[in-house]
């Protein structure tokens, strides 16, 4: 096993959703070095939610477009992380992580790698102590195994955590209250980063209006802070029968993990708020597709449809194509969000189109701080 560090950097320069399943490692480092302080460095907008975390002691930010660091203040973020840690860790195999894995780490340095040219792994090999090959075909979740096991560690069950606090509670109680949710909810969250992710308006306010009305749920639908979000959201709230509470982008990833953690049933496409909905235990139905597993792009993300169902194989270039998603009609659609509700785990029932949605290994734990 590798020598106690006393400091770690855990680097994630990607998306929301990469950065919520790597927290399975932070608790792994933390069993394997109680002693040790754990910092991030993510992109500005997607590691936010890590500062309620007990088990890390800073987050760094990296702003797009920069490398200005977060906290208010100008300059780059290579001065807060140069040569401070006795173990520093890059979740993906993209140069720049790879770079600031080599100038932060003095001691041990682990990262990944792709492609198969002699001349690629040879400059990895001399940045990395322990250089691991890029799985594309396999679950997002299991590099943090990956990643433990090269360093020595025992790896128990995954477990994909988010900390909310007293406030957090507090901003969620104001706005059910304030629209009048009383009862027992549902929430769904019809927006992902990627357009061609989307599935028709219409058939999310069906679908809302369906569950609504044969469950007895009050329907709460979400967004980003997105003009053009926001815009369709009220536009198709406003079509339903069973008129939806909305969260226009107020909420922190913390609240809307507590709000998550309160509903009965969630319902969602391939996105960060999906991830959440997960590790909060939730009742979910997620329409998802299966990125192609070539190292070209990442297919890791989510679990595949079933291989029977006839959008098996249609993509345009890195994107599913959105005929598929077009062609789910809300009858197949609330197939599984029956087969699902009353559930505290996420089912793997459901119809061939959409299933209920589960990351392969990882187990869902919400926890409150305070």
């Amino acid at each position: 096993m590798t020598a106690s560090p006393a400091s770690i950097l855990i680097i994630n320069i990607r998306l929301i959703g990469d950065v919520i399943l790597t927290t399975p490692l932070v608790g792994i480092l933390k069993n394997a070095f109680p002693d040790a302080a754990i910092d991030f460095l993510v992109n500005r907008g997607t590691g936010e939610f890590l500062e309620k975390d007990p088990r890390v002691r800073r987050v760094i930010y990296s702003e797009k477009g920069s490398v200005a660091a977060g906290g208010g203040r100008e300059g780059g973020y290579l001065g807060d992380i140069f040569r401070r840690y006795d173990l520093a860790i890059t979740m993906n195999a993209s140069d720049r992580g790879s770079v600031a894995a080599l100038l932060a780490g003095t001691k041990t340095r682990v990262g990944f790698f792709v492609g198969e040219r002699w001349y690629t792994r040879l400059w990895k090999r001399l940045l990395f102590d322990h250089l691991i090959p890029m799985p594309y075909s396999t679950h997002v979740a299991l590099l943090n195994k990956l990643v433990a096991n090269a360093l020595g560690v025992e790896v128990g069950q995954l477990r994909v955590t988010i900390y909310w606090d007293g406030e957090d509670e507090a901003r969620v109680d104001q706005f059910l209250a304030h629209a009048g949710v009383t009862g027992p909810f549902f929430v769904i969250h019809p927006f992902a980063r990627w357009r061609y992710k989307y599935w028709q308006m219409e058939r999310i306010a069906a679908l809302s209006d369906r569950v609504a009305e044969r469950y007895g749920l009050c329907p709460v639908w979400t967004s980003s802070p997105s003009k053009e979000e926001v815009a369709l959201l009220e536009l198709w709230a406003g079509q339903c029968r069973y008129r939806p509470a909305l969260v226009k982008g107020e909420f922190s990833l913390n609240q809307m993990s507590c709000l998550l953690s309160r509903s009965s049933l969630y319902l969602g496409l391939d996105t960060a708020i999906t991830h959440l909905a997960a590790a909060a235990g939730v009742p979910l139905v997620a329409c998802t597709g299966q990125p192609s597993g070539s190292a070209g792009h990442r297919g890791t993300m989510t679990g595949p449809w079933p291989s029977s169902a006839p959008c098996r194989g249609a993509f345009s270039g890195t994107a599913i194509s959105s005929s598929c998603r077009r062609s789910i009609h809300v009858s197949r659609a609330a197939r599984p969000a029956a087969t699902t509700r009353g559930a505290r785990a996420p089912a793997c029932s459901g119809s061939k189109w959409m299933r209920s949605w589960m990351p392969l290994p990882v187990s869902k734990r919400i926890s409150r701080q305070g």
